[in-house]
């Protein structure tokens, strides 16, 4: 139980504290206590009516402090939850990487073998024109030069 003096409530509260003193006079006996050295103090009870009074919280209850702790176990755990989504994300990424990098060495070889079947074509294409244009010339002869040869 958390017990205050009139010094401790003027400074948490921001007010002189003659102001304090006047506004702890006006609180009830039961809010009200003596410390071992004799000193008026005020109780939890007190504060909070003090609290009400200028709108401003000093004292943080049980409550408060276990939400406060849910809040952080919360958010420590809504923490590792994104964590392990960012891991997971990455080890996708980086498989999918594997798969364009491999994906490409693919096409590059499909390309190569394109361009080879595509040489092969236009040798094959060059070789026919060739062997037509030797036949034209063949037909185009006379008889005596097909012979000879000439």
């Amino acid at each position: 139980m958390k017990n205050m003096t009139v010094t401790e409530l003027s400074e948490a509260f921001g007010v002189t504290r003659q102001a304090m003193n006047n506004r702890i006079k006006k609180l009830e006996e039961e809010f009200l206590a003596k410390n071992d050295r004799g000193v008026t103090v005020v109780n939890e009870a007190g504060i909070k009516q003090l609290e009400t009074h200028y709108g401003k919280v000093i004292l943080e209850d049980e409550s408060t402090t276990e939400k406060l702790s849910d809040k952080n176990a919360i958010n420590i755990d809504f923490d590792k939850i994104i964590s392990q989504l960012i891991e997971d994300k990455n080890t996708e990424i980086t498989r999918l990487s594997e798969q364009i990098a491999m994906k490409d060495l693919q096409i590059a070889e499909k390309d190569k073998q394109l361009d080879q079947q595509q040489q092969l074509t236009a040798k094959a294409l060059t070789e026919r024109e060739q062997t037509l244009i030797e036949l034209e010339q063949e037909k185009s002869k006379g008889f005596f030069a097909k012979l000879f040869g000439k």
